[in-house]
């Protein structure tokens, strides 16, 4: 365990766990701070990172793979050259070859599961490397984050959570080597009704609906589409329809064009509330606050004050 405020001991400390690891710090008038904790269950190292301090990151995956789960705060990252944004919610997956760079918001929170050979092969075409939609998706995030748990706690039933681990991550990598797999009807049906109401709120961010409003429009019915998301998403699509108001609100926050206008304006231009409550929301879901979201486009290293 790692607990510094020295970005070179923490650097260092990465490094040697991760392997192949650089980064820079982008606020170094600010405080940095750290907290670092690998265990071992089965044959995955966890990492549970902390930090405070807006970080550009670059890596290259050598022999291990590596699966990154945001929990709090996000990361901008291009791998070999292609743009991810990893959020709360999500994963990403690194594997042997592949060429990352980052950049994380001020707060950062996350487990990164790194998978030694033999458990998870690098599929011959290249996929996605988000794991953010589809049953699948779903369930290898669910099991990473019970691998931590069990691993933390030390429970009786980790290796079974590890061996739940390998096989989601054997079965994501034989569904890539199978490009025109046949997707059931049923399941199409589903991804297709959760495609459609995410078109339909992400069109309508500004003004007020309710579940019935949405199940109305995509000709579902309520529970139905609290099914769908579920097994989508992993949220109900109320939780959807606020997550994506607050990325609205990260890119008017980021768009020039904006400067002029106060964060609660923005706020209510994304459809959220203008309150204290709603910024709360936002450094959790982003981690850091909407004033400091927007000041990092000056590219200015202070810490402004925080706007309602």
């Amino acid at each position: 365990m790692l607990n510094t405020q020295d970005f070179g001991c923490w650097e260092a400390a990465v490094s040697t766990t991760l392997g192949h690891h650089r980064s820079e710090l982008l606020s170094p008038t600010r405080p940095f701070q750290a907290h670092f904790r690998v265990g071992q269950v089965g044959a995955f190292s966890v990492l549970h990172l902390q930090g405070r301090g807006r970080m550009r990151l670059s890596r290259e995956q050598r022999e291990l793979s590596v699966l990154w789960l945001p929990l709090r705060g996000i990361s901008e990252e291009r791998i070999n050259g292609q743009s991810w944004l990893a959020e709360p919610g999500t994963g990403l997956l690194f594997q042997p070859g592949d060429v990352m760079e980052g950049e994380t918001s001020e707060t950062i929170e996350g487990l990164s599961i790194l998978i030694p050979p033999g458990i998870h092969r690098r599929p011959s075409r290249s996929g996605s490397p988000l794991l953010a939609a589809g049953p699948l998706h779903q369930r290898i995030l669910a099991s990473a984050r019970a691998l931590a748990v069990a691993g933390a706690l030390q429970f009786a039933g980790a290796e079974l959570a590890a061996d739940q681990l390998t096989e989601l991550l054997r079965e994501w990598s034989d569904r890539q080597e199978e490009p025109f797999r046949q997707e059931r009807l049923s399941a199409r049906r589903r991804r297709d009704t959760v495609e459609s109401a995410r078109q339909w709120m992400a069109a309508r961010l500004p003004e007020r609906f309710s579940l019935e409003d949405l199940s109305e429009a995509v000709g579902v019915s309520p529970r139905q589409l609290q099914y769908s998301f579920q097994e989508e998403q992993g949220r109900s699509p109320m939780a959807e329809a606020k997550r994506l108001r607050l990325q609205r609100l990260r890119s008017l926050l980021l768009d020039p064009s904006h400067d002029q206008r106060r964060v609660t304006e923005l706020m209510v231009a994304a459809g959220l509330i203008a309150s204290g409550v709603t910024s709360a929301d936002y450094r959790n879901w982003c981690g850091e606050n909407p004033a400091q979201t927007r000041l990092h486009r000056f590219g200015r290293d202070r810490d402004p004050a925080d706007e309602a």
